[in-house]
């Protein structure tokens, strides 16, 4: 007996070549301060997490901890000496 293979051409589902950017530290930089947030300790990106973690000041001169998102810049979280605050 005989066996006969064929190979069979299989089409994969089209790889997504819009590849979605980062924002820069800068850029969140002046989202942030657009927004009133000043005095920036700390600007740490995680990539893990995909978000920008960010120790500053908000308009009222509370200390904050930020997380925003990494590709939109939303802001995700925002604490107020431990304190979440409502977006």
């Amino acid at each position: 007996m005989c066996c006969l293979l064929q190979s069979y051409v299989s089409n994969a589902d089209p790889i997504d070549t819009s590849v979605v950017e980062m924002i820069s530290v800068p850029t969140a930089m002046k989202q942030l301060e657009s927004s009133g947030y000043y005095d920036f300790r700390m600007i740490k990106v995680e990539r893990k997490h995909n978000e920008i973690v960010v120790k500053a000041r908000n308009k009222a001169g509370e200390h904050v901890e930020l997380e925003m998102d990494l590709y939109s810049g939303a802001i995700i979280n925002e604490q107020a000496n431990n304190t979440e605050i409502q977006q």
